[in-house]
């Protein structure tokens, strides 16, 4: 088959078949499927991560509450007993026991701090961020 013949008139029109355009659109639409897995993926993990760290959380919250109330304890025991068993110098014994207590708190909370962190969700945020950073560009 050569060229068309100039006095077919459908021939001249037709355009010829692209089967490259099928197969590149099929491989794009494959690409954004693999991406959508992998984002619905990793906020999947990110939200077992906040789960988590919500229920850390709770019992961290509870440990801070016990803390407070074994510090106040501690301090109460501490003034009672030392009045007579300190030698000399009631404070010792109840700065003792109370920076114990807040050094506790301070741990906890540092704790409680991390785990505020994962309910952000900051690497999911930030691949979201760069996927609509390049949406916007290609655009």
């Amino acid at each position: 088959m050569d060229a068309p013949d100039a006095a077919d008139p459908a021939a001249a029109q037709a355009p010829p078949p692209q089967p490259d355009v099928l197969t590149a659109a099929s491989g794009a639409f494959a690409e954004a499927m693999r991406v959508a897995e992998a984002a619905l993926a990793l906020l999947r993990a990110e939200l077992r991560l906040a789960r988590s760290s919500a229920l850390a959380l709770v019992w961290l919250g509870f440990a801070l509450v016990f803390l407070g109330v074994g510090a106040w304890l501690a301090t109460s025991a501490a003034i009672a007993a030392g009045v007579y068993e300190l030698t000399g110098n009631l404070f010792y014994g109840i700065g003792s026991v109370a920076l114990a207590n807040l050094i506790g708190i301070a741990l906890v909370l540092l704790a409680m701090r991390g785990c505020w962190r994962d309910l952000t969700m900051p690497r999911t945020r930030r691949v979201l961020g760069q996927l609509t950073d390049r949406r916007h560009e290609s655009a």
